[in-house]
């Protein structure tokens, strides 16, 4: 009992975001049935349609639904511990701002992001342009991405490097609305935690430059293989789509690590 109330103590913000996903969850039913099926969902959630057609509101309202009952798992996992681990360690109100910042950054860089690649004709670019999103994921890996400069190693590498193969393995070969604004959440994230935190290895810098691209050409083969999606390249079933995004991955993974070089002794 003593240990649930000094949680509850330390960690009143991100103990409230989860009660009030789970809150909205009960209440507008989408704990049990598809958000994304219901005719209010265009009304809460977020993307370059609902922003365009004036509904201001949504990268708030968006932020604490799940688009299917079975996202409210690793939503409410994820942000319970990455937002609570930053909570514990830097404070509620820091943590509550970058927290909050990041996520709408992420939302509003995401969607113009997609409004600037949608007038080159980019088949992708137009189709991803055109859906709508919800969830708190975005905050949750900036705020990660954040932290993660500030872990002792060995272990600070391996958590950079989970999350920016992560962010370029998912946006490169499956590239939904979620993975674009996980992209710019991460590489943001990536790049200004160095700065708020202080110097970066030389050797992290480098192994985070070119482990990025070997890891997500494994798991990119493997990904084309199993969950054939029409990413940004194209249907990733097909093994020239899995080639082209070896090389684009090999020139865009090692950005991130450009970010970890600031400072960089």
């Amino acid at each position: 009992m003593r240990r649930t109330a000094e949680v509850l103590r330390r960690l009143p913000f991100t103990v409230s975001v989860v009660v009030v996903m789970l809150v909205v969850g009960v209440a507008s039913g989408a704990l049990w049935t598809d958000a994304v099926d219901e005719p209010w969902y265009p009304e809460v959630a977020f993307g370059v349609p609902s922003l365009a057609e004036g509904r201001w509101w949504t990268p708030v309202t968006g932020s604490f639904l799940a688009i299917v009952p079975a996202a409210y798992v690793p939503m409410t996992g994820t942000f319970a511990l990455f937002v609570g681990l930053a909570e514990w360690r830097l404070g509620t109100r820091f943590t509550a701002v970058v927290a909050v910042v990041g996520q709408l950054g992420a939302v509003l860089l995401g969607a113009l992001l997609l409004v600037l690649l949608r007038w080159t004709g980019w088949d992708w670019a137009e189709r991803t342009a055109g859906a709508l999103d919800v969830g708190f994921s975005a905050g949750a890996l900036w705020v990660a991405a954040l932290l993660s400069a500030s872990v002792p190693p060995p272990w600070r590498l391996r958590v950079r490097l989970g999350l920016a193969v992560y962010a370029v393995g998912s946006f490169a070969f499956l590239g939904s609305l979620a993975d674009v604004e996980h992209l710019v959440a991460v590489v943001a994230g990536l790049a200004v935690g160095p700065v708020l935190d202080g110097r970066v290895p030389r050797r992290e810098a480098l192994l985070l430059a070119f482990g990025v691209p070997v890891v997500v050409v494994a798991v990119g083969f493997a990904l084309g293989a199993l969950l054939p999606a029409q990413g940004p390249l194209g249907d990733t079933s097909r093994p020239s789509t899995v080639l082209l995004g070896i090389l684009v991955v090999l020139v865009v993974a090692p950005l991130p690590a450009f970010g970890a070089r600031r400072g960089v002794s």
